[in-house]
């Protein structure tokens, strides 16, 4: 149990300054201490809690800045809270929204119940790392898609088709066939794509030797059990998570966790289908979703998560499969978290009852 304190410092954070906000227990409406601004860097935040007391918490919000943040207020001797913003509605939704409410508001919150911040658990650097990597990777991959789209519309809006190829060696495709005219448009972007193929190499390298590392080598090794489970799948998951399945009191809280449950909006007899919350990593997510697609193709090898993909698409049409797809993904994230907390497990891809299922699905079809 936390110790009790009786002050707390708010801190909303933007790019280039910091509101502060030091408030105090006092009855029913906590006594503001003190207001003030502080740069936004690491000599400005040490030198402002250099003059507080180490008894009092620090409370600021997820954001590019949290990270060091924390190391500086930790390294001083302050406990830190990291809000959840997505949770905070009282803030984000407030009508009276700007940066002095919005210090004051955490403030407040964490001197009268810090649980209401939904305070969040940071990754360690080597899983940041790899998150980082990722997302460089990915985004290199969306220019290069990006550019392909692009150079394929030019090339039909003049007459041709160009021939079908692999984006990863879109750039060393034989033009000698293509027209003068398109030609002098797409060399500087076949140039351009032939530069991001090196540097998504590059940071692909970088992901397998981590991968290699004792931070990820058992967890990655054992998800890439999975059918349909990659290298990426699985250190993406691994980073996103940080390693630490203890965060899931059970396995299926995970779903919630990654936004892959549909929101409720439920009154009395009322009771409406929702899409899914979508909070949590867009990344991961994503890379759940293209797995499940894979998952639930007809020529994909029978599972138990391809048999549940059957089930739902057997319920309707277009709209079915969209739900099979965002279940079959759920699942699969679910799969995963169990597996690594339990380690010693054997994975059976297709059990007994899934086996009869689907005998009895192909059956009936």
């Amino acid at each position: 149990m936390d110790k009790e304190y009786y002050t707390t410092i708010g801190m909303d954070v933007s790019d280039r300054t910091t509101k502060v906000c030091v408030m105090a227990k006092q009855g029913i409406n906590p006594k503001i201490v003190m207001e003030t601004t502080i740069p936004t860097s690491k000599d400005g935040l040490a030198k402002f809690l250099a003059t507080q007391d180490k008894a009092s918490p620090v409370v600021f919000e997820t954001g590019m800045h949290c990270r060091w943040m924390n190391e500086v207020a930790e390294g001083i001797g302050f406990k830190v809270y990291i809000a959840n913003p997505c949770r905070l509605r009282m803030i984000t939704e407030s009508k009276a929204k700007n940066d002095v409410n919005d210090a004051r508001m955490l403030a407040r919150i964490a001197l009268s119940d810090p649980g209401l911040l939904h305070p969040v658990r940071l990754r360690g650097k080597e899983h940041q790392k790899m998150l980082n990597l990722h997302e460089m990777r990915n985004l290199l991959v969306k220019q290069r898609t990006g550019i392909i789209v692009q150079l394929r519309a030019v090339a039909k809006s003049m007459g041709f088709r160009i021939e079908r190829s692999s984006t990863a060696h879109f750039h060393a495709i034989d033009t000698r066939a293509w027209p003068k005219e398109f030609r002098d448009i797409a060399w500087p972007m076949l140039k351009n794509l032939e530069q991001l193929a090196v540097t998504i190499k590059t940071y692909e390298k970088q992901i397998r030797e981590l991968a290699q590392t004792p931070t990820f080598k058992a967890q990655v090794e054992r998800l890439m059990e999975i059918r349909y489970v990659g290298l990426y799948v699985a250190t993406g998951f691994v980073a996103v998570t940080g390693g630490d399945m203890d965060k899931f009191e059970k396995s299926r809280d995970v779903g919630p966790w990654l936004g892959l449950v549909p929101k409720q909006d439920q009154s009395g007899d009322i009771d409406r289908q929702c899409h899914i919350t979508k909070t949590g990593s867009p990344f991961m997510r994503r890379l759940l979703v293209e797995s499940a697609q894979m998952i639930v193709r007809d020529s994909a090898t029978d599972t138990d998560l391809k048999v549940k993909g059957m089930r739902f698409c057997r319920r309707g049409a277009k709209i079915a499969k969209r739900k099979a797809i965002a279940a079959v993904a759920r699942s699969l994230a679910v799969l995963m978290v169990a597996m690594l907390k339990h380690p010693n497990t054997p994975y059976a891809p297709l059990s007994e009852r899934c086996k009869m299922e689907l005998l009895s699905m192909k059956a009936s079809a």
